[in-house]
């Protein structure tokens, strides 16, 4: 156990949070989701489904598709030694997404879970250029991603110790020659901004995404609707009173701009939420 996860546990316990003194649950908690996994299911009539059901819909009358293959304009190669490849399937874009690496990875998660409707391409086409000594060369970005401002943002996502003078000549190059029609701005992306806590929020927030219940979330919002200031997820989670399922009914809230972190930390069950400002509230 790290000094970290102990430091953690002697907080909550502070603040009157531990697992330790609640009764376990006389029966198993299961998450309930209400949406299909990657992948879609299709209806005998060829009209797909939203969902799929046990108790609504006959299986046998239903056939499930895998994701989309890729749009990548290269394929990494498999592990090696040195390195290793990541394959995600998208939920947002039912769509398989390649990285290069676990910094590739969770920069990939962080995007999809703060900006949930923009448009990620996963290793766009390549972009030519000319170097200073008239050489000719082509440089891949990592992600091209579409806002829903209609911004396209070209991203290469480096550790900065592998940020060296060629990859700058080669993305200033392209930023003068070739990134017209392509992009409106490259965005060099290192560690700092793909931390471990922003990496951990990422990964909850998409897991609650993915475990959506709407009957659950509503629940949550009957809660949360009548709190005015900070509240810990603990409390909020004991008021609903479901257990786990709660829990992703409140990130489902976050997610949705319904509620806000007071202050920006990896999430925890003494991190405090609060309404978020009504006037970042989607419609």
């Amino acid at each position: 156990m790290s000094e970290k996860t102990i430091i953690q546990h002697l907080h909550e316990r502070r603040l009157g949070i531990s697992s330790y003194d609640r009764p376990m649950p006389e029966t198993p908690i299961y998450l309930a989701p209400d949406m299909n996994m990657p992948g879609r299911f299709v209806g005998s009539d060829g009209t797909p489904l939203d969902r799929f059901l046990p108790g609504e819909h006959d299986r046998t009358a239903v056939v499930w598709f895998p994701c989309d293959k890729t749009t990548a304009s290269r394929i990494p190669e498999r592990r090696t030694k040195r390195s290793f490849r990541i394959r995600m399937n998208d939920v947002a874009s039912n769509r398989e997404m390649v990285t290069e690496s676990t910094l590739e990875f969770d920069f990939l998660r962080i995007m999809r879970a703060e900006s949930r409707d923009a448009v990620i391409h996963d290793q766009p086409p390549a972009r030519r250029f000319i170097g200073p000594d008239g050489a000719k060369g082509w440089h891949t970005f990592d992600f091209l991603i579409e806002e829903p401002s209609g911004s396209r943002l070209a991203y290469a996502v480096r550790p900065m110790a592998k940020i060296d003078q060629k990859l700058r000549t080669a993305l200033r190059c392209v930023e003068e020659q070739s990134l017209a029609a392509f992009a409106d701005a490259i965005i060099l992306v290192t560690e700092t901004f793909v931390t471990a806590a922003r990496t951990f929020n990422a990964n909850e927030i998409l897991d609650a995404r993915e475990n959506r219940n709407e009957a659950d979330v509503r629940r949550a919002r009957s809660i949360v609707d009548r709190i005015r200031g900070g509240v810990m997820l603990d409390d909020l989670v004991q008021a609903i009173g479901i257990g786990p399922r709660g829990r992703t009914a409140l990130l489902c809230l976050v997610d949705d701009g319904v509620l806000d972190f007071v202050r920006r930390e990896r999430l925890t069950a003494a991190t405090l939420l609060r309404p978020a400002n009504p006037a970042l509230k989607p419609n």
